[in-house]
This record gives structure tokens, sequence and C-alpha cells, in this order.
């Protein structure tokens, strides 16, 4: 009896531990298969939140992500999700800003090391864009105000475009006239010259087609405005910087050269031209550029004569009559300068076969009589003085 009752003791002994041998084994599986059902969900929102990381570092933001739980990982989610609701809001600011002033600017006014603004200017060489509506305040009064704004808004928006393009800076807009510069580092080395020449010469073709889709911008059927812009270019020294006052500042250009680009566009009307630099403009662009010399004048005032230039087309795209008109003119412009007024008039002549509303052609053909009864000074370098700006 007692043999028995070891027996079944130990059979009892047995059962108790294969059971909890697999109360253990079913625990263990429970316990293993719950962890890894956490760690998957762990990993599944590190793994989100690591690509949304990512796509934020490249600039492309994310839609919100979910937050699945309430622990560390849910609040860093959430924390993520207003990070990039905050970085979207000052996106559509910096966006919004950049309508008014060019981000490049504030690239290059602002120290990427301590985020304050450098307050320093200095002297460079730059290139410097004036353009104008020829008789906008006429233009003006035949329009609404809304068709105004229509008008100058296609008009801006043509030329803001294409002068970045061609890596300038719009300084500001004055009414119907636009101003605008080139320099480094928005131009690499000398370039600023000839990016702006092709900048110009691309803007000749956009107005043009602003001037023949006129009647569809103003609504006009009959008496259609004019349009015309006359441009200017000028090449010399400036200060460049940052000028201002303490509460409000500018990043611009100042000093004689723009002047003489303000001028400049001004002698446009003089010579009936849409597009003139200067003699330095044209030196550093002359191997992408065509142009004709026109004449040695004194802007309003200055005393300094400027040698000016009517910029006609890229290197090689020059047409066969104003290549044959241009090398006319420098003939004539040169008999004119030695005072020999028969000849100079005769060459004029030849001029307008060529083209019968020649503008610079006319103009000196106007001086030549009065030249003629009351000649210069032997020493005459043939320099005219403009009477107004």
């Amino acid at each position: 009896m007692t043999i028995g009752s070891l027996l079944e003791t130990r059979g009892n002994i047995s059962s108790i531990i294969w059971t909890n041998a697999l109360l253990f084994l079913s625990a263990s599986v429970l316990g293993l298969f719950v962890f890894l059902m956490i760690t998957g969900r762990l990993q599944a929102a590190f793994r989100r939140l690591t690509s949304a990381f990512h796509e934020t570092a490249d600039g492309k933001y994310s839609d919100p992500l979910p937050v699945t739980s309430g622990d560390e990982i849910g609040d860093l989610t959430s924390s993520f999700n207003t990070m990039v609701d905050q970085l979207k809001s000052k996106e559509k600011l910096r966006e919004a800003f950049g309508q008014f002033l060019d981000p490049r600017i504030v690239a290059n006014v602002v120290n990427p090391a301590t985020g304050e603004l450098r307050q320093s200017a200095e002297r460079r060489t730059v290139t410097v864009f004036f353009s104008d509506i020829a008789g906008f305040s006429g233009i003006g009064e035949q329009l609404t105000a809304d068709t105004v704004v229509r008008l100058l808004n296609r008009y801006f928006t043509s030329t803001t475009e294409i002068i970045r393009r061609n890596h300038g800076i719009v300084d500001k807009f004055i009414g119907d006239a636009v101003m605008a510069f080139w320099a480094s580092p928005f131009s690499e080395g000398e370039t600023h010259a000839r990016d702006a020449c092709l900048a110009c010469l691309e803007m000749r073709s956009a107005f043009t087609a602003i001037a023949e889709d006129i009647s569809n911008i103003t609504g006009l059927r009959r008496n259609l405005p004019e349009f015309h812009v006359r441009v200017a270019l000028a090449t010399g020294e400036a200060l460049i910087g940052t000028i201002g006052s303490e509460t409000t500042k500018s990043f611009t250009v100042i000093g004689d050269t723009v002047n003489i680009a303000s001028r400049l566009e001004g002698v446009n009307k003089i010579y009936g031209t849409d597009l003139i630099i200067n003699e330095e403009c044209f030196r550093l662009a002359e191997q992408e550029v065509e142009a004709r010399e026109i004449d040695l004048v004194a802007v309003y005032g200055k005393t300094e004569p400027v040698r000016i230039y009517e910029l006609l087309a890229k290197n090689g795209q020059l047409d066969s009559t104003t290549s044959r008109l241009r090398d006319a003119y420098a003939t004539a412009l040169q008999q004119y300068r030695g005072q020999k007024w028969v000849e100079a008039e005769k060459e004029l002549k030849k001029c307008l076969a060529l083209r019968d509303n020649d503008g610079p052609t006319l103009e000196l053909l106007t001086r030549i009589p009065a030249l003629a009864r009351t000649p210069p000074p032997r020493d005459w370098n043939g320099v005219w003085q403009t009477a107004s700006k």
C-alpha cells in the first residue's frame, strides 16, 4: 500500500510538472507574440517617423502622421506633426515675401552662421537696367484703373521673369519703370554685362508679344494704345549693399552708373531707339551681341561724355539689312565727327534707303544744317549735349 501511494504521488508530481511546463511554454509563446506585436508597432512607427524626417529634411513636407498610441511614441509623433505644420506656415510666409524681396538677396545679406543682417556695402563693377513704357501717362488716361493694373502686371511679370532667369536682381518698380542690376555673386565674374544684354534682347520679343495682345489686355477694340518700352543699360562702378535706416533697409546699388543708366533710358527718345547701352557694357558683352555705335553724348546733368550703342541682336543673328545699315551709319558718323557735312549727309541718306524711319539717322540729319551754318570748334569730338532727362 505504501508503494502504491508513492507511485500515485510520483504521478501527481509528474502531472503537475508537465502542466506547469505547458503553462510556462504557453505563457512564453504568448509573451513572445505580444512582444513581437509591440515591437512591430514600434518599428513601424519609428520607420514612419524616420521616413518623414528625411522627407522634411529634403523640403518635402509630409501629411500629418497618424498618432496610434498615447505613449512616448505618440507624443513624438504629435510633436513632429506640429513641427511640420509650423514649417509649412513659415514656407508659405517665405514664398509670400519672396514676391517682395528676391530670395537670392536674403541669402546674400543674412549671415548663415549667426542669422544676423550683413550691414556692409562695397564698390563693385555692375550693370544697371532701367525700362519705361513710352507715353504711359497718356495710356493711363484711356484705361480704367483695373485695366492699367492688368497691363502693368503683364509688363512687370514678363520683365522680372526674364531678369531673374538671366541672373539679374529686380531692385524696384518706380511707377511704370523698372530698375534692376546685374553683379557678382549673382552673375559670375564679368558676365553681368552679357547677362544683362541677353536679357534685354529677350525682353524685346516679350514686349512685342504684349503689344500684339494689347486688345485682349485692355479690352479695347479701337483706338488701341501703342505699347512701346524703352530700355537702357549702363556698366560701371557703383556702391552695392545693404543701405537704409535703422527700421527700413534695402539691398540696392547707388552711384553715378545708376544715374547714367536712368538718363540713357530717356536718351532713347532723342534717337528713336528702344535699347541703348554704354560703351563699357558693350565692351564686356561684344563677344555675345551685335550693336552699333550711335553717338557720343553728355547726358543731362553730366559733363563727361558717354559713348552709346544701340543693342541689335545676339552675335551672329543680325539680318543683312541691319548689318548694312550699321556699316553705312558708321561711315556717316565718321564723316559727321570730321565735320564733313556734305559727305555725312550723303551717307545718312544711304541709311534711309535701307530703313526710312531709322531714328539715329534722322536725328543726325536734323543737326547737320545748323552745324554747317555755325560750325563747332576745329577740335570738336562730336559730343552732343542732351537738353533734358
